[in-house]
């Protein structure tokens, strides 16, 4: 029956064959043959770089799953299922009595429904579910009774917030892999996806880049003097003193307003100087960058670079001359270009659907909720239930949220533990991991 198929397209690698990609996806020759009438022709070859289709029947099976994944599935079928028609649920608070969380719900929900068309697009089979968590998440608990909810294959919740260890529970005793964007549970529950990693592995993969990158430099940690405990990088700054410690590598403290001599004694000009500030905040941002500013502008000859915090990104547009000047350096889990081709047909589509300007400061909500939905049912699409055994082979393009789930723990869920280094330098902005 031709409504039992549904299509993936295949990149033709060096050396590949028919009867080699028949193999590899349980196929027949003739199957391939009909999806792709080019082969059908005399003397026809399959060539390097181009596209085939590759029909699946609706749920296709393949045998040796990774011991690993049957022993944290146990429950599970130990077979690898192609979903022909994926059931997919999101819950979002659009009437809660937070008119923030609302406008937030809003704008996810908008991001999230521009990758399902994207997704359809490409053929991937989806059958969606939208609900309403209500005005104080009081909804959940009748939404997770539902038949329809504890059938499904995937459920996104990205701001539940009272419900998580509830929504935990169902996950695993459904088997439902579920996505939040932040969980405690996720160590322990393999049914979960969390996007955003624990703070304190966020700090200690951007000390480690750190280290590999300026290991010879002259760094100097730079006191802001800041009383505001919110917007303190302190916990950032003391994983880094450890990490270069632990290495063998010297560093200075300098407070902000240390006086010219002082900064002049500091600095080395046989060395790059790397200034390290102990704080996110962005109006002491604004003050140091420009001080240093007028200190290089003052002696080119000296090399100084600054390493900064992801709140920063949010004035990468007004604050991007001193950026330059400093060559700086952010951590981060986003970057979005609004500038290059495809920022720009995303921003027109959101245009096209909602009448409205896709929001770019960092994080762009909409765009979260783009590059997630996009990033998980696209691997799932492509991997089937065999997606967790192929998390380091994936690789899709994302708007702005860098992306790459590893497992937490022995027997946990998944975390994105993905973080770029946004460098401005030359009036050119690079993403270096």
């Amino acid at each position: 029956n031709a409504q039992d198929w549904f299509k993936e397209m295949h990149k033709v690698k060096k050396g590949e064959t028919i009867y080699g990609l028949c193999q590899q996806y349980g196929l027949t020759e003739q199957e391939l043959m009909k999806a792709n009438p080019d082969l059908q022709k005399p003397n026809a070859k399959l060539k390097k770089g181009s596209f085939i289709v590759i029909p699946y029947r609706t749920i296709k099976t393949i045998q040796d799953v990774a011991p690993e994944n049957e022993e944290l599935f146990a429950n599970s079928k130990p077979k690898v299922s192609y979903f022909g028609r994926m059931k997919i649920a999101i819950m979002l608070p659009f009437g809660s009595t937070d008119k923030a969380k609302r406008a937030s719900a809003i704008m996810y929900y908008r991001g999230f429904m521009l990758a399902i068309n994207s997704l359809k697009s490409q053929g991937i089979n989806m059958e969606l579910t939208i609900c309403d968590t209500g005005r104080n998440e009081e909804k959940v608990d009748s939404l997770l009774h539902v038949s329809a909810i504890q059938d499904l294959d995937l459920l996104f919740c990205p701001q539940v917030e009272r419900n998580e260890r509830k929504i935990a529970d169902f996950a695993r005793s459904h088997q439902i892999r579920t996505v939040f964007t932040q969980t405690d549970q996720v160590n322990s529950n393999p049914y979960l996806y969390s996007m955003n990693a624990a703070t304190q592995l966020l700090y200690q993969d951007a000390a480690d880049f750190f280290v590999r990158k300026f290991a010879k430099a002259n760094v100097i940690i730079l006191d802001m003097k800041d009383s505001n405990a919110r917007t303190s990088r302190g916990q950032f700054t003391d994983i880094l003193k450890k990490t270069l410690s632990d290495k063998g590598i010297n560093y200075t403290f300098l407070a902000i307003d240390s006086s010219n001599d002082l900064i002049q004694k500091t600095l080395q000009t046989a060395k790059q100087n790397v200034i390290v500030p102990n704080s996110a905040s962005l109006p002491l941002m604004k003050k140091m960058m420009n001080q240093w500013k007028k200190v290089v502008d003052n002696k080119p000859s000296l090399r100084v670079s600054v390493f900064g915090h992801k709140e920063w990104l949010s004035m990468a547009s007004d604050m991007k001359t001193q950026f330059y000047a400093l060559d700086t350096y952010i951590y981060s889990k986003v970057w979005f270009n609004p500038g290059n081709a495809s920022s720009k047909q995303l921003a027109a589509d959101y245009q096209k659907w909602y009448n409205d300007k896709l929001p770019t400061i960092m994080p762009s909500v909409p765009t979260i909720g783009y590059d997630t939905a996009f990033y998980i049912i696209k691997g799932l699409s492509n991997y089937g239930t065999a997606f967790e055994e192929h998390l380091k082979d994936f690789t899709t393009r994302t708007y702005q949220n860098f992306i790459e789930f590893e497992r937490a723990g022995t027997m946990g869920g998944f975390v994105n533990r993905k973080v770029g280094y946004v460098h401005f330098n030359k009036k050119v902005v690079n993403v270096e991991y």
